[in-house]
């Protein structure tokens, strides 16, 4: 009896969902390694691309703010914000249809929906991994100690995803019955980054307009990482209405997610 899953119209208990979603954890490191293949596949350069576009991306944040910008190394600098948002972009714009794009395999079988999206995270931790190889040559590149402060980046990087899977999740639920959210997301994602000291220092922005950056998650993440990479000044105790609202929206994510599961058929 342990091996059937019961189906009822009844919402289900979050530990319940919970246990169902370990049960079939195996397929969470399936679809990413599905999915990893397949972005590599037809590519004459491969896995190679995982170093080639962060490298690239940052010889032309470089080029193009470095001489406005004066911060040494700004190359280092610009990678402590690169990275943790591209993490971000990654897993708000393709977490955030992977329902829809699996609906044939939705209309198969039967998995919590929970995987799919999670699936991303996987996904997204590879290209992070890469990153910090990079993050880490360009620490002893430019002579910057490695101190005890760099133990706190798993926690960073936690804060990292539950940002970008939080707000996945909730997009997932909307994209659902508002189809024309999908095609807003990647303009929103473009538009953020510029409220969000990725390329610049939050010293740049005026005081009248801190609650830009204080209600901005992703802000006081990099802040965090540059803290801990760059020994700069511990970011601002205004980040924490970020912090909370981080929380927040991934906990009604979760539990929004696991309301409208049993309904995803009708809307696919």
């Amino acid at each position: 009896p342990s091996d059937y899953i019961l189906l009822t119209a009844e919402p289900t208990p979050l530990t319940e969902y919970l246990r169902k979603l370990w049960k079939f954890r195996n397929m969470i490191g399936v679809f990413a390694l599905q999915e990893i293949k397949v972005s590599y596949a037809q590519t004459k350069l491969g896995a190679l691309w995982l170093v080639m576009k962060p490298l690239l991306v940052l010889a032309l944040f470089t080029f193009v703010f470095g001489r406005i910008i004066k911060i040494y190394p700004y190359a280092l600098f610009a990678f402590t914000g690169l990275f943790p948002w591209n993490y971000f972009s990654f897993l708000v714009g393709n977490g955030s249809n992977a329902l829809i794009s699996n609906q044939q395999l939705i209309r198969k079988i039967y998995f919590p929906r929970m995987v799919l999206p999670l699936a991303k995270v996987l996904v997204g931790l590879l290209e992070v991994g890469v990153s910090l190889i990079i993050m880490f040559a360009l620490m002893a590149i430019y002579d910057f100690p490695f101190t005890l402060k760099l133990l706190w980046l798993p926690g960073f990087l936690l804060l990292n995803i539950i940002t970008g899977l939080g707000i996945a999740l909730w997009l997932n639920a909307l994209n659902l019955r508002y189809r024309d959210l999908n095609q807003f997301i990647p303009y929103f994602i473009n538009f953020i980054i510029w409220l969000t000291p990725v390329f610049y220092p939050s010293t740049l922005v005026p005081d009248e307009y801190g609650f830009l950056l204080y209600a901005n998650p992703m802000a006081g993440i990099i802040e965090l990482y540059r803290w801990a990479i760059m020994d700069d000044v511990f970011p601002s105790a205004w980040y924490l209405i970020a912090f909370a609202e981080v929380v927040l929206i991934f906990i009604s994510g979760v539990l929004l997610f696991i309301r409208i599961e049993d309904d995803i058929a009708d809307y696919l």
